[in-house]
């Protein structure tokens, strides 16, 4: 009777320990023109650069779903032991959206924005895709909203409270990304990720303090970034003023 016991509870264990490295993700789309429309998963590149870059990358799909009914949901095994930032992307929307697979449910919401940014996201459910909404998600959702009232203002009282707003909220967004950045630098690989996506929100204080932390390789990896961005703004500049 004690073996037949032991046996259950050991059964049970591994149910349990399977079932907490596994994910779900559950999403609701609000655009209806979004519904028959394939939605992937795709491993995280930290060295991708722009939308264009994520575009033209030949970039391995996790896994893929349709939109039906305005939802979508993913259940799958975690690809790691820790969280991993992967993106979420669906091709009509032309934009992907970071996501953290990690166990547990998350709850994805897409919801429409206007002619400045047409889509933004919320995520919610796990330890770190609650963070990554609360410290960054949240921010940005606010920018997009007041830039949307921006492109559609013609009150020039309005526009410039809009922009005394943006500055501020913009101030936000950094002091926020410094200490998501901080919270999870020492957890591999989701601390690098989140590095080598926004840093270029860092004040340089802050992004020095980062460095002096990392690795060489991680160091050099960031450089490397760091170098590509300014080389493509010198580019960039170089076309505006031609």
């Amino acid at each position: 009777m004690k073996k037949t016991i032991l046996l259950v509870l050991a059964i049970s264990c591994s149910l349990l320990t399977f079932a907490q490295k596994s994910y779900t993700i559950n999403g609701v789309v609000e655009d209806k023109a979004l519904n028959n429309t394939t939605v992937y998963l795709y491993e995280y590149d930290d060295l991708l650069s722009s939308v264009d870059d994520f575009l033209k990358e030949n970039m391995t799909v996790i896994d893929s779903t349709q939109v039906k009914n305005n939802k979508f949901k993913f259940t799958n095994k975690v690809p790691k032991d820790n969280p991993v930032l992967c993106l979420l992307y669906v091709p009509a929307m032309k934009y992907p959206f970071q996501v953290a697979l990690e166990p547990g449910t998350i709850e994805v919401e897409i919801l429409k924005g206007g002619d400045t940014v047409p889509y933004y996201s919320t995520l919610k459910g796990t330890s770190v895709n609650n963070d990554l909404d609360e410290y960054l998600l949240k921010t940005i959702r606010e920018i997009t909203k007041l830039s949307n009232e921006m492109q559609a203002s013609s009150d020039a009282d309005k526009f410039q409270e809009i922009i005394e707003i943006l500055t501020k909220v913009s101030t936000d967004l950094r002091t926020n990304t410094s200490l998501l950045v901080n919270k999870y630098i020492d957890k591999k690989p989701l601390g690098e990720q989140l590095l080598f996506t926004f840093f270029e929100l860092l004040e340089k204080e802050d992004l020095d303090a980062i460095k002096s932390k990392l690795s060489k390789e991680t160091l050099d990896k960031l450089n490397e970034k760091q170098t590509m961005m300014e080389s493509q703004l010198e580019s960039l500049s170089f076309l505006i003023l031609k």
